[in-house]
């Protein structure tokens, strides 16, 4: 291989770029409009402020008052929503509804429930939940809480009074309800406990929609870049130029190699200034691995210069090459969770979006940042973004070798 050619042709490429205002414009500053104006748009997406709850059921078999006790600090979290049914369920159904996403847990309150609160026979309450789900592990939490209040408060009713028994008048004040509430809110002994690292969660864990429209974005606009750079390999075609670089001192291969090279340095700095600016800009926190993060940038800037070359040799004119690109970048976006999150999407569609090298670019930065990934479960989607590049290149060699030889 010419290293000489090669550099030539790579430094070539970096000053076009540098000498196009409007294409520096849309290489660095209109990504961050984008990001910003839809990153807003979008709003936040915690559980606070946020119209999505959860969905809890609750089969109530006893319909006492004592369920309502149980069910308050449920009721009164903003994150999730009762859903109640007077029916029975049996323990696979439950299973099902939880594996399937219909709720974040179901509850199963047997007949008698409220007479146990009262000194009748122990009733056994079914709840299932899902361990890896963030939502079913809080919505069990407050149930499990709720339970120890009631378990608590019939323990020392059954201190000044017989099970199932009147508190007589005599002995009304031996049991003071609203102390015993104050000495529960306000323990004299407390547990300060803290998660360390990242909650690894199956949800996506993005509580910003900037999380999602910052990476996003640099990807899509790094695409594009791309794509619609085709154009000049095309122009160099027409003119011959290829021709000429491979009667002087340039072998195919060396044609190949500065293409290549060329747009992945571009794109990699392209990349690596918009992340830097969407770190500053909005806070963004890319998680825990920067392996992971390199890794994704430098495999999707890959694929991204491989397509851009193999554009460019399918291409018959500029225009073509501009709209091809343009017509493609669009449709790897959207249907690949560029412009909204596949989470959000059918089940099918994420399956197709996945499939794609901007789908599985785009759900390893959702899993760094939301859910604390690093290489090792990011491993499948690096895996796919290796398999798009080397297909690609590929075929982008074998075209581009076919026409400098011809």
């Amino acid at each position: 291989m010419n290293r000489q050619v090669i550099g030539a042709m790579v430094r070539l490429r970096l000053l076009r770029v540098l000498r196009d205002r409007g294409g520096l414009v849309w290489l660095l500053v209109m990504p961050m409009v984008f990001s910003y104006l839809m990153g807003n748009l979008m709003g936040d997406w915690s559980g606070a402020g946020s119209s999505r709850r959860h969905k809890v059921l609750v089969f109530d078999r006893d319909g006492g008052a004592a369920v309502d006790r149980l069910l308050a600090q449920l009721a009164d979290d903003e994150r999730f929503i009762i859903v109640s049914a007077d029916s029975s369920v049996t323990d696979e159904r439950a299973r099902f509804l939880v594996d399937e996403g219909a709720a974040s847990a179901v509850l199963q309150v047997p007949p008698g429930f409220t007479d146990a609160f009262a000194g009748g026979p122990t009733v056994d309450l079914r709840l299932s939940v899902d361990g890896n789900r963030l939502s079913s592990q809080n919505a069990r939490t407050l149930i499990e809480r709720s339970l120890l209040r009631l378990n608590t408060e019939r323990a020392a009713r059954g201190l000044v009074t017989a099970p199932g028994a009147a508190v007589t008048r005599d002995r009304a004040a031996a049991f003071d309800s609203t102390a015993f509430a104050e000495a529960w809110a306000h323990p004299r002994l407390r547990l300060d406990a803290a998660s360390l690292g990242r909650l690894e969660v199956e949800d996506w864990g993005l509580t910003r929609a900037s999380q999602h429209v910052g990476p996003a974005y640099v990807l899509f606009f790094m695409l594009m870049f791309m794509m619609v750079s085709a154009k000049d390999l095309v122009q160099e075609r027409q003119d011959h130029t290829l021709a000429r670089l491979v009667i002087s001192r340039a072998s195919a291969l060396d044609l190949v190699a500065g293409y290549f090279l060329g747009g992945l340095v571009i794109g990699l700095v392209q990349g690596a200034i918009l992340l830097g600016l969407n770190a500053v800009a909005f806070g963004l926190d890319y998680g825990d691995s920067p392996l992971a993060l390199v890794l994704v940038m430098l495999l999707f800037a890959c694929f991204a210069s491989a397509a851009s070359i193999l554009l460019g040799t399918l291409a018959r004119t500029g225009p073509q090459a501009d709209g091809l690109g343009s017509g493609l970048t669009m449709t790897l976006g959207a249907i690949g969770g560029l412009w909204w999150p596949l989470e959000i999407t059918p089940s099918f569609m994420q399956t197709i979006g996945q499939a794609l090298p901007t789908g599985q670019a785009i759900t390893v930065f959702h899993g760094m940042i939301g859910r604390g990934w690093g290489v090792e479960r990011s491993l499948p989607m690096l895996a796919g973004l290796l398999v798009w590049f080397v297909v690609v290149f590929a075929l982008a060699t074998w075209r581009l070798r076919r026409q400098a030889s011809a």
